[in-house]
């Protein structure tokens, strides 16, 4: 495999357009200006995003929503999708919250031994410049 699989979120995809990176939805509804690829299969259901579901219910229920899940069907998909580029799945989340999307890379990594890292967007350092200043 010579590309990457990354998580995301939604407001960071004019940064993802700009790394050549391909995103794919995996949340339930997407954004109305959204025109991408999607995966619905790995979006939480309806109920778990509702205020009825607790944090314990939604964890519960996406692992086994996971559990019916065969890995190299999801790879096959993503590498569809993603022709040989990096991927960048997204959901809505910015990447220090509770999110499905964690979860999932989590399982995907332990199945298949591929890693999923959360996007950073490429920091550009500059070196401060000092000027020597007189002291008199």
């Amino acid at each position: 495999m010579t590309y990457k699989i990354y998580t995301s979120y939604f407001g960071n995809l004019r940064k993802l357009h700009e790394a050549g990176i391909v995103p794919i939805s995996i949340a339930r509804w997407n954004p109305r200006w959204y025109k991408g690829f999607t995966m619905q299969e790995l979006a939480p259901t309806k109920y778990m995003l509702s205020d009825a579901c607790s944090v314990e219910g939604y964890i519960s229920m996406y692992k086994q929503i996971l559990s019916g899940m065969y890995s190299g069907t999801i790879l096959k998909s993503i590498e569809s999708m993603g022709k040989g580029k990096d991927v960048a799945l997204l959901c809505y989340e910015k990447p220090g919250d509770f999110c499905h999307r964690h979860m999932f890379a989590e399982w995907f990594t332990k199945t298949t031994g591929i890693q999923i890292e959360e996007f950073a967007s490429p920091v550009v350092k500059q070196v401060p410049q000092y000027t020597e200043g007189s002291l008199f």
